[in-house]
């Protein structure tokens, strides 16, 4: 990699690269946006001011056969964004931005104002055809000592092959679990989702483990070179967490329930009482017959609820079998965890009531 080279230019000739699609913003390293409306207001408002903001930082690459320069953004996709999408109309300043500023678009902003805007220059770094590996090490660095990059994120930026797309296709496929409260938007935006499906990707392969981050990440080593048709098909997949998101969908969106750690094990009480579910580290000794599973629909239903209440109880009013359920959310053993609520969504897919 040559060494960085700091240059300054326009917010306009920043544009232009975005219109000559000559900027990519969101490379595969990349997370997603999560700025939220008052910080993109007080940036903007920053600009308007004259204030300096910290500088940006692209991977360079010049493509010889047209003669093109291509900038990946390394450091800097959400204040792009929020500069491309202030231009462009997509949202108007809120009460964070001068009084003279708040409520109004670009559009809005008069032709003198708007010409100081595109004039503003920008910081920029660059670096000349750094590789990926190299890429990726300075984007770590930088978001050690800024917001923390997650492990889903960290994921997305090393892993770039047919699995990881095939993950991503998932996420699209499945559109119930997000609508019902599974992941908020954040960690939907900082790329949960992924790890989410990776998990019953690896269900299907291995059975419940412990769903460690190391775990999640042992799923996409062991897939990195797996063809398409040797992965769980995507029928299968979407099948299992459609059918658990449904039967959560009536009456418990946005409860606890629904939450990631009670969805997967939902799941997972899915694919037993479909017979799709290898042993990993579960016991099934205390599972009901499969052919008594997903039968009767309102007793279904009457015990969630049993267990969606017992969330929101004081622990010491409720009896010993939800105290074990609702005590799953604290322990410290997470596969212990699991087994309770395993079992709990299985009885519950029976039609079981959990207090007899």
């Amino acid at each position: 990699m040559q060494g960085s080279v700091p240059q300054m230019y326009t917010i306009a000739e920043v544009l232009k690269w975005n219109d000559d699609k000559e900027l990519e913003l969101n490379p595969k390293f990349q997370r997603g946006p999560v700025w939220s409306a008052p910080a993109r207001t007080y940036f903007i408002d920053s600009i308007l001011q004259g204030y300096p903001i910290p500088k940006l930082l692209f991977r360079t690459e010049i493509d010889r056969s047209t003669r093109r320069t291509v900038r990946d953004v390394v450091d800097g996709q959400q204040r792009l964004r929020t500069i491309i999408d202030f231009t462009n109309n997509k949202f108007q300043l809120g009460t964070k931005a001068t009084q003279s500023y708040q409520g109004l678009r670009y559009e809005d902003l008069d032709a003198e104002m708007q010409d100081s805007f595109l004039a503003y220059k920008l910081t920029c770094e660059q670096l000349i055809n750094a590789s990926d590996e190299d890429v990726l090490e300075i984007f770590v660095r930088i978001n050690s000592y800024t917001v923390p990059v997650n492990d889903a994120e960290l994921r997305n930026a090393r892993f770039d092959n047919e699995f990881s797309s095939y993950v991503k296709s998932l996420i699209r496929r499945v559109p119930t679990p997000w609508e019902i409260g599974v992941l908020s938007n954040r960690d939907r935006v900082r790329m949960v989702d992924q790890s989410v499906i990776a998990e019953v990707v690896g269900f299907f392969e291995t059975g419940v483990i412990d769903g460690a981050e190391k775990d999640i990440d042992k799923v996409y080593i062991r897939n990195k070179d797996m063809a398409l048709d040797g992965l769980p098909s995507v029928e299968d997949v979407v099948s299992v967490i459609e059918e658990a998101a449904r039967i959560l969908k009536e009456e418990f969106i946005g409860e606890a329930l629904v939450q990631r750690p009670h969805f997967l094990m939902l799941v997972a009480a899915v694919m037993y009482a479909r017979d799709v579910l290898p042993p990993g580290k579960l016991s099934f000794e205390k599972i009901p017959d499969r052919s008594a599973m997903l039968k009767t629909p309102e007793r279904v239903s009457e015990a969630l609820l049993e267990l969606n209440s017992a969330l929101y109880s004081n622990v010491s009013e409720l009896p010993t079998p939800l105290v074990e359920f609702v005590g799953a959310r604290t322990s410290t053993q997470r596969m212990r965890s699991r087994q309770i609520r395993f079992e709990h969504f299985c009885r519950a897919l029976a039609g079981q009531p959990i207090i007899e």
